[in-house]
């Protein structure tokens, strides 16, 4: 049985070697959390391509580190599949970004909004929007924070949830410090919600915190 809905190619900062993005299979879709600049490294040989009929990128914030190779798959799709990408997303400058990393508007389509998908805006730095999102799959409930200074806009969100996929940090700054929410995280624990940490700076340290709630 799979531990997690959600599979990581990685879950380290910004700074790390494998940045934080995630992904599931359903329907014959491929869903891909983010795309940073070293995800398209790990997805090219991983998926065959051809078997979906939809491939869909949500993209929380377009830091390098979450949207740094999204163009480059969008290229590759459109150029070695013939497949367009859905690029969906609620940043205000999606459609500028890729017009200046050299994408061709025929390649992609930005969808704000899907059925089973709603963004929660959230506070991550002061120069650009960032968004979280809750996912229904099928009878699961996610809750992904995206990267967030702040839990505050997650909390209405938590009834009858079953994953939350939450970026915590040792240190804090433009991410949730992990000892200052570790009363939250054990509410939330109560409420038999499954925490899954991301965006990690320091892995030994969140991990060991998690397990200890």
């Amino acid at each position: 049985m799979k531990e997690n809905n959600l599979t990581f190619l990685g879950n380290d900062d910004g700074f790390g070697d494998k940045n934080n993005s995630a992904y599931l299979e359903i329907n014959n879709e491929l869903y891909l959390i983010d795309c940073g600049f070293t995800v398209f490294n790990e997805i090219k040989n991983k998926f065959d391509f051809n078997k979906y009929k939809n491939i869909n990128v949500i993209i929380t914030h377009l830091h390098n580190d979450h949207a740094g190779s999204l163009s480059q798959l969008i290229l590759y799709l459109w150029f070695i599949y013939k497949k367009k990408t859905n690029v969906i997303t609620s940043c205000v400058h999606m459609k500028e970004y890729l017009e200046i990393t050299g994408t061709p508007s025929v390649a992609y389509e930005i969808q704000n909004n899907i059925d089973n998908l709603k963004f929660i805006k959230t506070e991550h730095t002061d120069y650009l929007d960032a968004y979280g999102f809750i996912l229904n799959i099928e009878d699961k409930k996610i809750l992904y924070t995206g990267d967030t200074r702040v839990l505050t806009p997650f909390l209405p969100y938590l009834d009858n949830l079953d994953e939350l996929y939450i970026d915590v940090s040792k240190f804090g700054g433009a991410h949730l410090k992990i000892d200052d929410i570790l009363d939250d995280l054990k509410q939330i624990k109560i409420k038999r919600i499954k925490i899954i940490p991301m965006h990690m700076d320091d892995k030994d340290y969140i991990e060991k915190l998690v397990k200890s709630l």
